[in-house]
């Protein structure tokens, strides 16, 4: 156990974009220029971690790794399973898919805070086996939907129960030491990567070869094991709040004062909204894409959606490997906002490919630029964060992404319906480009706010 001392004021500048440090006091003022650096509140993160966090985080890794495979292989594939249940024309199939993917997001955004303030009370563990247990039940029904309507309840209802990526982060921090806070949410953001690539493959195997059903099912089972994992190898030493804590109030003001009195937390929500957008707008639209671009009718689609999706995973968990270390080293910031806005370029000329191939190869190289966008925003909640609200915050950075992930599916079928399918790619990258010009700024406030007056 580490004895506290007096709690660090924190740094006066407001803005996130930063590696971890000291304070910016009048005495350790930079040079302009100079990127700054996170303080840690309150001590948000124990300095030597939880004994034994190793197998802890080990055993996160390869539930949080088993969970995004198990989606995977199942939910980038609404499109095509929309068309089974009944929906023959393509722009309806587009709707109900972008439909579905909103609804699903908004009704995580409305519960995140939610499930934030039961982690602060009950402990991260249970929320992790929640998102795992709760989102394999329902996900592995929707193999027994009949109709879209059917489809569209379960996945709404997912939407308020699962949330595994946001579960599992706030229990990581809690456990690891700070000094290993960047690596180790840059190793979970490459896990989630991984499992993002191999999902789609294998789901889309699994669908050619035996139906879209049982991929939905085979995502019901894994997601249980993913959950059983935590249940068994996962170790949390949870303290209860005390009282004054525990009925604390959390509703909508005290969310909007929270981001105010937090450190930059106002900056990384704008930008989480952003890039989630961008990163979730080719959901309803990438599969029929894809088929269009197949000249054989006879061509296995879903393989090749798989193959599509799977690869901007692999080389974005390359990508994210890295993430964490080089935000450390130069300024999350600089890193969000290059990212952002090369990924944004990037998605540009896929608007004009003539063959999947082609596709494949752009998709991959902004696999590499897309996989550092995460990692740095997250250690920069982490350690302005007080540890006793950690998972309440962690909610509310979830509903910003959460209605990223709403508006961005319902702005990629709005384009694809009304301007075209390809269209959908210069909504995206634009919407990405904005994110990395936010991030630039928000960086550049910062380290004039930081530079010493002559």
């Amino acid at each position: 156990m580490v004895t506290r001392g007096p709690a660090t004021p924190p740094a006066t500048t407001n803005e996130p974009f930063h590696g971890t440090g000291a304070p910016n006091h009048q005495s350790d003022a930079k040079p302009a220029g100079q990127d700054l650096r996170e303080t840690q509140p309150d001590a948000a993160v124990t300095g030597e971690g939880m004994p034994g966090w190793r197998r802890t985080f080990i055993a996160l890794i390869i539930a949080q790794t088993m969970s995004m495979v198990a989606f995977g292989m199942a939910l980038p594939f609404l499109p095509l399973y929309v068309q089974t249940l009944g929906v023959s024309d393509e722009g309806d199939a587009i709707r109900w898919s972008g439909v579905m993917s909103t609804t699903g997001m908004l009704v995580m955004a409305a519960v995140a805070p939610f499930w934030g303030v039961m982690a602060d009370r009950r402990g991260r563990k249970p929320m992790v086996a929640r998102a795992c247990f709760g989102g394999g039940l329902i996900v592995g029904a929707m193999a027994l939907a009949r109709t879209p309507l059917e489809l569209f309840g379960l996945r709404t209802l997912q939407g308020g129960f699962s949330g595994t990526v946001a579960a599992t982060r706030t229990l990581l921090t809690s456990v690891v030491p700070a000094s290993q806070l960047g690596f180790t949410l840059g190793i979970m953001q490459t896990a989630v990567f991984v499992g993002n690539s191999f999902g789609p493959l294998l789901g889309g195997f699994i669908s050619d070869a035996a139906g879209y059903k049982v991929s939905f099912l085979a995502t019901g089972a894994l997601l249980a094991i993913s959950g059983v994992i935590v249940m068994v190898f996962v170790r949390e030493n949870f303290t209860p709040p005390v009282a004054a804590d525990a009925n604390a109030r959390h509703g909508w003001r005290d969310a909007i004062a929270m981001i105010e009195r937090t450190p930059g937390l106002s900056a990384v929500i704008v930008t989480l909204f952003l890039v989630s957008a961008a990163q979730n707008a080719m959901g309803p639209v990438l599969p029929l894409f894809v088929k269009t671009l197949v000249a054989d009718a006879h061509a296995q689609i879903a393989s090749m959606a798989g193959l599509v999706l799977g690869i901007t995973a692999v080389t974005s968990a390359l990508a994210a490997g890295f993430g964490g270390r080089i935000g450390d080293r130069y300024g999350h910031g600089r890193m969000m906002a290059v990212c952002a806005i090369i990924g944004g370029i990037l998605y540009m000329p896929q608007a004009l490919v003539t063959s999947p191939y082609e596709l494949l190869a752009w998709r991959g190289l902004l696999g590499l630029f897309t996989g550092g966008l995460m990692p740095g925003t997250m250690a920069i909640v982490a350690l302005r964060t007080p540890s006793a609200h950690r998972g309440w915050v962690f909610g509310l950075t979830t509903t910003a992404t959460a209605l990223g992930n709403a508006a961005g599916p319902m702005a990629g079928a709005a384009a694809a319906t009304t301007l075209g399918l390809r269209a959908t790619f210069v909504v995206t990258g634009l919407i990405l480009t904005i994110a990395g010009v936010w991030a630039a700024w928000s960086t550049g406030r910062t380290v004039r706010a930081a530079t010493p007056t002559p």
